[in-house]
């Protein structure tokens, strides 16, 4: 499944003019609930001491700073993402919250990870697998890095909501998310774009599919506010 408009270096681009706000549209366009979002998706992580998880797709290292505030002092984590605006606003906040010696932060692309195979303990990747040409691909190259038995963690919102809900999600989705977007970052484009990439991902049981088409085994999936979000595991 490949889509031309996901091509690497314009999603990078992308991401970079909305960095400053992203944090904040993130708060105020789900109305708080990417926070319970993301930690219901961490909480899905194997309970390792001393563990070495990689975050996909970290924008500005929320997961990874969640991750760190749960574990043991000697768990390490390892964030990557297209955006180097992203990662220096990361770092950042990694530097206020004073894990710097546990959380590494810097530029990587989920289609061609840098580590070698069987590097992690587990990894996570949050509101980003719809964002690459190939889900599988994608997938795989998460796979690849993490140990045997080790556990695949994807967060991302779904095209099939709660029926009752799904109405007045599309119309919040297509219209108010961005024009709120526009007026508070100037890049409507870019909500836009997450509109669409949004309404065009796959229904759980079609990620489900593909993660299984992928090598994982015991892939479930857990709907979270009425269908909003997705939280999808599975194990090397």
């Amino acid at each position: 499944m490949e889509r031309s408009d996901k091509d690497s270096a314009k999603i990078e681009a992308m991401f970079s003019s909305i960095a400053s706000r992203y944090d904040l549209l993130n708060r105020l366009l789900s109305l708080g609930r990417d926070r319970y979002w993301r930690k219901y998706a961490v909480d899905q992580l194997p309970n390792i001491d001393n563990g070495t998880f990689l975050d996909i797709a970290t924008g500005t290292g929320d997961i990874a700073i969640e991750i760190a505030k749960r574990y043991s002092s000697g768990t390490k984590v390892v964030g990557v993402d297209l955006s180097e605006k992203m990662i220096e606003i990361g770092k950042e906040k990694v530097i206020k919250e004073g894990f710097q010696e546990r959380i590494e932060l810097g530029t990587g692309d989920i289609n061609s990870l840098v580590f070698r195979d069987n590097s992690f303990d587990a990894a996570i990747i949050a509101f980003g697998i719809r964002n690459i040409q190939d889900y599988q691909q994608g997938i795989k190259e998460m796979a690849r890095v993490v140990k045997d038995g080790g556990k695949i963690v994807i967060l991302e919102f779904t095209s099939q909501q709660n029926r009752f809900f799904k109405k007045p999600y599309r119309f919040y989705i297509t219209k108010v998310l961005p024009f709120i977007s526009s007026i508070i970052s100037g890049k409507k484009s870019a909500y836009r774009y997450l509109s669409e990439s949004v309404i065009d991902f796959p229904p759980p049981e079609g990620l489900k599919k593909i993660m299984e088409e992928s090598g994982l085994r015991e892939v479930k999936y857990h709907s979270l506010t009425f269908g909003i979000t997705t939280v999808h595991t599975g194990f090397k």
